[in-house]
């Protein structure tokens, strides 16, 4: 008996002396991380944590750990990492062809390679020569793997080319739910190229010690990766009311305590911040009961979110405002309300649709700018307006009206109502670039103008503060991103608009 209590002992020693020693490998500033670590990943038993080196960019070191009854300790000895050539993208500022790894912690949910199976408890995909992951921002399939014959994404990654990098690979689960538009797209856990060779955004290491984590990893322990310096991973953990500027007003502060997690921001930095969450209770309670939101809208709430953020005003003040948008277009509205920031291009107010009882005519009296609303389109009934998915967006409908001729006074003038109004507008003489504008500025009382009190700004042959020109750099920036104008539309025209077609955001 005392024999077997000795052996008992000795393992027991044995056993603490490897965990000391386990330990003992994760740097001190790693280990003060892991309690609030574990507090965010509480169901996770099994980490990868990339630590990158603060004097070379792309360069790091990968830490895979396990977690015992109360503590965490190294599973086998740390490996070395490479990144991103542009190093590390802080908290929700990655974004598509920038080069750099994203900062955060990410499920590891499965893996890939050339083999038919590999060593490994793992979701296992084997790749196929015809495998392709999506990288074209603009495509419904962004940031998926499909069959290069079923998308018509116009740039992907060939998964069959990178013999070398993707023999053996994990997906880590960055932006994937949900999909942001240009927030990145493909980042694995793959082998590299070379050592010391960086990677476009993803975590690269050997082979041997790729296939020896493709073994360890174990789905009921549910394993993550963690990427990123402590102190910047303490913003990828924090709640959406965490370091606000002072100066927000009250009212956004109670709505974003209400919000159930962060999905973006850009912190204050030069005067700007914007901050972009799920859709807060108190936004939610809202929009239910103006019914801007409302069953049988064609997004479910869930699609949404709700952006906070600085804006210039007309009086040269910086201020806050507000917009609900889809959830997928989150980063480009974030992107986007940056450079209005930054080119000082004048809001006059920005508040939600809810603060005028979903009325789309008061918001645009008010020279409201605003996003979602569950509405039709203008002048017809019982079709959904884009502004109904969260994909379209009115800035400053005062200096930027909607137009379109009167079908009536357009009869009375020989209209037969065959045909499109601007080609009988041409017949009458209206050829300029936009005949609706044209024949609107000399009729003006045979035209509709939302709002009504726009009509001094029919006249775009120059510019005023707030208006949207076609040369305008905020046009081009949102042409960019993927969005239709209505300035250019020929009938009607609606130089307040902006919209990003559904069927780009569909999943």
């Amino acid at each position: 008996m005392k024999n077997i209590l000795h052996i008992l002992w000795a393992v027991i020693l044995s056993f603490v002396a490897l965990v000391s020693a386990n330990a003992a490998g994760i740097p001190g500033r790693l280990q003060a991380s892991l309690p609030a670590l574990s507090s965010a990943i509480a169901g996770s038993s099994q980490l990868l944590y990339v630590d990158p080196d603060a004097k070379t960019p792309a360069c790091a070191i990968l830490y895979p750990l396990k977690r015992f009854k109360n503590h965490w300790a190294l599973a086998f000895s740390p490996i070395p990492a490479n990144l991103g050539r542009s190093g590390m993208a802080p908290a929700w500022e990655k974004r598509e062809g920038d080069g750099r790894t994203p900062t955060g912690i990410y499920p590891l949910q499965q893996a890939f390679g050339y083999a038919a199976s590999v060593n490994t408890r793992m979701r296992y995909h084997q790749l196929q020569p015809d495998d392709v992951w999506v990288d074209d921002v603009q495509s419904p399939d962004y940031n998926r793997l499909v069959k290069c014959g079923d998308t018509h994404a116009m740039s992907f990654e060939a998964m069959f080319s990178e013999r070398v990098a993707y023999q053996y690979g994990l997906v880590v689960a960055y932006n994937t739910h949900p999909v942001i538009k240009g927030l990145g797209s493909a980042i694995f856990v793959h082998i590299q190229k070379g050592k010391g060779i960086p990677t476009s955004g993803c975590v690269s290491i050997n082979r041997r010690a790729m296939i020896k984590i493709l073994s360890w990893l174990d789905p009921s322990q549910k394993p993550q990766i963690v990427i990123g310096a402590p102190a910047e991973l303490a913003l990828s953990l924090s709640g959406p009311v965490s370091d606000l500027p002072m100066d927000i007003p009250e009212k956004i502060r109670e709505k974003l305590g209400t919000a159930s997690r962060k999905i973006g921001e850009w912190p204050m930095s030069d005067g700007f911040f914007a901050v972009a969450t799920t859709v807060p209770s108190k936004v939610e309670t809202r929009m239910l009961e103006t019914r801007s939101w409302r069953p049988g809208c064609p997004v479910p709430i869930s699609d949404l979110a709700y952006l906070a953020t600085r804006y210039w005003g007309v009086d040269g003040k910086p201020h806050y405002g507000e917009l609900v948008v889809h959830i997928g277009l989150a980063d480009f509205y974030l992107d986007l309300l940056k450079f209005m920031y930054k080119t000082k291009f004048p809001v006059n107010r920005m508040k939600l649709i809810d603060a005028y009882d979903a009325d789309d005519d008061k918001s645009m009296a008010a020279d409201n700018t605003s996003a979602f609303n569950c509405r039709d389109i203008t002048g017809k009934p019982g079709i959904f307006s884009k502004h109904s998915y969260g994909g379209a967006i009115d800035i400053n409908p005062l200096e930027n009206p909607y137009i379109t001729a009167s079908t009536d006074a357009l009869k009375i003038r020989g209209w037969d109502g065959n045909g499109e109004k601007v080609d009988f507008l041409k017949k009458l003489g209206f050829t300029a670039t936009s005949p609706i504008s044209e024949f609107c500025k000399q009729n003006p009382a045979e035209c509709k103008v939302l709002p009504p009190s726009a009509l001094s700004y029919i006249d775009r042959s120059s510019s005023r503060s707030g208006m949207l020109q076609e040369d305008a750099p905020i046009v081009e920036q949102f042409k960019k991103k993927g969005f239709g104008w209505g300035g250019e539309w020929t009938n009607p025209i609606d130089y307040q608009h902006f919209e990003y077609g559904y069927g780009k955001l569909a999943r």
